[in-house]
């Protein structure tokens, strides 16, 4: 779409929410009295008439902008920066005003509870108003032009006076329960069906649904900022980047300040410090080039002086440590870091956090719903100066990267004078890709900069010869010497001085020069010429070295020494100090982290030299690594694993313990190494066929459970337990696969206990499971003496495997992502939820307050959800922001039928008297009505390869279309006559009752619905399945 174009659609973005809020203003207008309503209702109106005037200042500077060009580039921005969030609110609470004024005796007060319960957390009144006040100063800070001074001033008011109103619902209020008292008055504590034991002593405290808990009461206590402020940190988990840059300073040599001078002098940088115009500073460099540590200098020197000025927000990427290698490790990192410096920025945070759960209302760890966070307290920073630095972009594996740096230049370089980016990384594809492309975006190149990174390289050699010198005693001649043989060889390169300078150490002074002459002067080669020296000592040496140094090749995250024997598998003389004393020309240790030098040399030993040499000695894989930590697990493990008091104790009293350290990676990752071990050996010889696991499972479950609980890690348990769902066959495992879905469905009725309390998997979780539970069957005997006398209990499981409550009304549509990771729901009321389909949890909520959702489907992608309504339109919907992206418009009946074509680009829909319309997913245009069928489309899909579809009806037909043949006809014949052809329809099946759902299978050759398997080409029908349910047929048709 062009820019001109752009600008039509924010205009008529612009123009509707401007139309929306004056018939807000007009339903309030037309009630005689605010009798049962909060006062917030009549202070959050009069705001109503402001919005308006704010919005047409804008659409006036839009309409009367002379230059085109102008035009043209903001509104794309203004579309970007989501217009339609604005538009979104303003239908949200339009809605609320008109539900909230009935006719009649009804009580105003109650529908309003109900309606606000149905928006969700942001449903008051004032925080819809205040939500729309608030993105408007956003767009007049960000755009200037579009709003009057006389108006940013009268906002910047609203917005205060709107801050002050007191809630007119408590904390919590979506997620209380309809019978929940708000008002005044007597209040009666109903707990509706089902019984409530109020007791002192141990027993049933909770007989209902839920989460049910045994041993004693519990007091909740009055809860701080504060206390939210640390509760949502520990949830999100946010690495610890002021920890890290200490490792790193620890692991590596002492920074020389004067080494990093030159940067210091370099114009880009200078324009990017101090200029108005640099946003970005992309520092580009091979690997050993000093990379890291330049980041580390440039963000002291930053740094310094520490005043209220100038915030820096810094992250390093590990590639070896999955905590430290992804996109969401990176902005968890720079949120962690700017909220520790600016503590009201906690309150974007704190908007997400739902208290009474102790929990987030909604999944904000997507990387791409990080950064809406993170943009949003950047941007809100009352800070002057901000330095947000990533170093080495290259080891993050995250396949997103281009994404996130797209976004960064889109939106993060909005404010040059303000907010300052510091990337750096080896030469980096996506890097090329996306920066470098606007001139607020400048870059330093370490190859091109070789004189200043050589006499930084000698520097530091100077310095590590004057360490060795105090060591070995080498007297200023030989200092000399070696000084020399090292700049001559080093070939600018940091780490290979480090290795070569460590390997001196340990030898004697006559032998240095010699030593240091046998050395190759790159790093690939240096690494190759060790490696050989470890595989030609003692066999038990060697064993143990190679052994270890493809653990950590494997090994999802760096290991702590006391994780070292879960994974290895030695015997006890095999320290894990010794080996890594052995192998220190790959590997080092600081305080109790081993990693590798560099990752360069891990990359050396991913290569075809290192592997080589590593396969030779032994094929220890993924397999044995974990037969190694179940092995390790099953002798460590033991109910109540560190001595809990009480059955109602919490993991916050035993931070710190060893024994808990030395099960973590063990605990955590095992059946992550044996989905590893599928691209290594055959399946026959796994330790799941060779009963590893059935016997860890029967025996140790419920206290692997307790372990991870502990170590509040246990939704791995979860990941784990459908690992094994996927790798283990039914009929070649039929018990153990049995075993797995009973875990599972243990798991997930049991989470939000154990979770809390681990010992409650030995008293509720295990009393209130079925009776034929497997998990309950093998683990009676783990219960107290005192509850061995159980309540009754159900039979099973039961179908369902989690109940996810939060709809008001019907759900009527339903779908799941394609990575089967989300889940959404669609309901009379036009409300659209997201869940996690593992945790339960609802992560989002989308409003369509246009009429019934009746269909839904995920693009394959799973980044779009599209819905078809009542109202004859279908809606495009940002699986991750919750924002409606674009509506379809062209039905003249409800649509019944959506589907998505394979490469995301088309949309296929089936409306109720049998209409089929082809549209363009990216531009909403219509390119083709199909006539055909004379009865409601039910179903319809596309075939793998995209160029057909097939449709079901009430008509008890199956049509299938070819796509080519049907855009041709509209070319040859022109849209008018094309959209009423029906001959392009390639074949028609007669069915014996109705078509709900039809699915191709994977080659495309076959069909398959709820009444038949159906073959375009082939032989006779013969039954396929039960014939009173399926038949396959094939061509002859129609």
């Amino acid at each position: 779409m062009s820019g001109i174009g752009e600008a039509s659609l924010v205009l008529s973005t612009i123009s509707s929410t401007i139309s929306i809020i004056e018939t807000t203003k007009q339903v309030y207008d037309a009630i005689e009295d605010e009798a049962g309503l909060p006062k917030n209702f009549k202070k959050s109106a009069t705001k109503l008439p402001l919005i308006s005037q704010l919005l047409e200042e804008a659409e006036r500077y839009i309409n009367t902008a002379t230059d085109e060009l102008i035009k043209a580039a903001l509104t794309p921005n203004l579309e970007d920066f989501k217009v339609q969030a604005i538009q979104l609110q303003a239908i949200q609470l339009q809605w609320l005003f008109e539900k909230v004024m009935p006719k009649g005796s009804d009580s105003r007060w109650d529908r309003y509870v109900k309606a606000a319960r149905t928006i969700g957390k942001k449903g008051r009144v004032e925080s819809l108003v205040g939500g729309i006040l608030d993105d408007l100063q956003l767009l007049a800070t960000r755009f200037p032009q579009v709003m009057t001074s006389r108006g940013k001033e009268k906002l910047e008011n609203a917005i205060e006076e709107v801050a002050k109103l007191e809630p007119s619902l408590p904390d919590g209020f979506e997620q209380m329960p309809a019978y929940a008292h708000y008002g005044s008055g007597s209040q009666n504590n109903n707990t509706g069906g089902g019984t409530q034991n109020n007791n002192n002593s141990a027993g049933n405290q909770n007989n209902g649904p839920g989460q049910q808990f045994i041993g004693t009461n519990h007091i909740t206590k009055n809860v701080t900022v504060d206390d939210i402020n640390r509760s949502c940190l520990q949830y999100l988990r946010c690495p610890d980047t002021l920890a890290v840059k200490s490792r790193l300073k620890e692991n590596k040599d002492k920074l020389l300040y004067k080494s990093i001078d030159w940067i210091l002098q370099d114009p880009q940088y200078i324009s990017w410090k101090c200029g108005g115009d640099v946003s970005l500073l992309w520092i580009k460099g091979g690997a050993g080039k000093g990379k890291t540590m330049l980041s580390i200098g440039l963000i002291e020197r930053l740094s310094f002086p520490q005043d209220e000025s100038t915030v820096v927000t810094y992250f390093f990427c590990q590639n070896a440590d999955h905590e430290l290698n992804t996109l969401q490790a990176i902005i968890k990192g720079l949120i962690l870091q700017l909220v520790n410096q600016q503590k009201e920025l906690m309150e974007y945070l704190r908007d997400h956090w739902d208290t009474k759960n102790e929990r987030f209302n909604k999944d904000i760890t997507s990387w791409r719903k990080l950064w809406d966070i993170f943009y949003k307290m950047l941007y809100r920073c009352k800070c002057p100066k901000i330095y947000v630095i990533v170093d080495a972009l290259d080891e993050c594996q995250d396949d997103g990267m281009a994404d996130l740096l797209k976004l960064v230049v889109r939106t993060g370089l909005d404010h040059p004078s303000k907010i300052k980016w510091l990337l750096t990384s080896r030469p980096l594809d996506s890097a090329e890709q996306e920066l470098l492309v606007g001139y607020e975006q400048v870059m330093i190149s370490l190859e091109l900069n070789s004189t200043y990174i050589s006499q930084g390289v000698t520097t530091y050699i100077v310095n590590k010869v004057a360490e060795l010198d105090r060591r070995n005693a080498y007297g200023s001649d030989l200092c000399q010497k070696i000084q020399n043989e090292l700049t001559e060889k080093a070939e600018d390169t940091y780490l290979w001085v480090s290795l070569v300078c460590k390997r001196l150490e340990s030898v004697h002074r006559e032998n240095t020069l010699t030593t240091i002459q046998d050395l190759p002067p790159d790093l690939h080669p240096y690494y190759n010429r060790v490696l050989h020296e470890l595989s030609k000592g003692q066999p038990a040496v060697v064993k143990g070295c190679m052994r270890f140094l493809r653990v950590m090749m494997l090994a999802y995250r760096p290991l702590n020494v006391a994780e070292v024997d879960s994974v290895l598998g030695l015997s006890k003389y095999d320290t894990a100090r010794a080996l890594v004393d052995r192998c220190a020309s790959f590997l080092k240790m600081r305080g109790t982290d081993i990693k590798f030098v560099h990752q360069s040399a891990r990359d050396y030993l991913a290569g075809e030299n290192g592997k080589y040499i590593l396969d030779t000695s032994e094929l220890y894989g993924h397999n044995d690594i974990a037969v190694s930590c179940i092995s390790y697990l099953s002798q460590k493990l033991k109910i109540n694993l560190v001595d809990l008091p009480r059955p109602d104790s919490t993991r916050k009293s035993i931070e710190g313990n060893q024994l808990m350290a030395s099960l973590d990676y063990a605990a955590t990752f095992w059946a992550q190494h044996l989905e590893g071990a599928k691209r290594e050996i055959p399946m026959q010889n796994s330790s799941i066929e060779q009963g590893v696991v059935g016997t860890f499972l029967r025996s140790k479950f419920l206290e692997w459970l307790e372990c991870l609980s502990l170590l509040d890690k246990l939704s791995r348990a979860t990941e784990a337990l459908k690992i094994l769902e996927d790798m283990v066959d039914l009929e070649e495992n039929f018990s153990l696969s049995m075993l797995v879905e009973d875990a599972a469905h243990f798991l997930s009725q049991h989470f939000l206990t154990i979770n809390n309390w681990p010992l409650q998997i030995y008293h509720s979780a295990i009393a209130f499971s079925p009776e034929m539970s497997i998990i309950r069957e093998r683990n009676l005997d783990k219960l107290p003496v005192w509850l061995r006398k159980l309540p009754q209990a159900e039979d099973s499981w039961g179908s369902s495997i989690k109940t996810l409550t939060g709809h008001s009304d019907s759900v009527i549509a339903i779908a799941f992502s394609p990575d089967s990771k989300q889940i959404a729901s669609g309901s009379l009321r036009g409300i659209i939820n997201l869940w996690d389909a593992t945790t339960g949890n609802l992560q989002k909520t989308f409003i369509d307050p246009s009429d019934w959702v009746r269909v839904m489907v995920f693009s394959p992608g799973g980044k779009q959800i599209a819905s078809g309504s009542d109202d004859k339109t279908i809606k495009l919907w940002d699986a991750i922001t919750g924002n409606l992206r674009r509506t379809f418009i062209g039905h003249s009946h409800r649509v019944t039928a959506i589907a998505f074509s394979p490469d995301g680009k088309k949309i296929a829909s089936g409306s109720l008297y049998g209409i089929i319309k082809l549209w363009d997913a990216i531009t909403g245009d219509l390119q083709k009505t199909l006539t055909g069928h004379s009865d409601r489309v039910r179903a319809i899909a596309f075939s793998p390869d995209g160029k057909q579809i097939v449709s079901g009806s009430d008509h008890k037909t199956i049509k299938l279309w070819d796509i080519a043949k049907v855009l041709k006809v509209s070319r040859m014949f022109g849209s008018r006559v094309g959209r009423s052809i029906d001959f392009c329809k390639w074949q028609e099946i007669k069915t014996s009752q109705r078509v709900k759902s039809l699915r191709f299978s994977i080659d495309g050759h076959q069909l398959i619905t709820d009444i038949v398997i159906t073959t375009p080409l082939g032989q006779p029908g013969v039954d396929l399945l039960r014939s009173d349910a399926y038949s396959l047929f094939t061509g002859g048709y129609g």
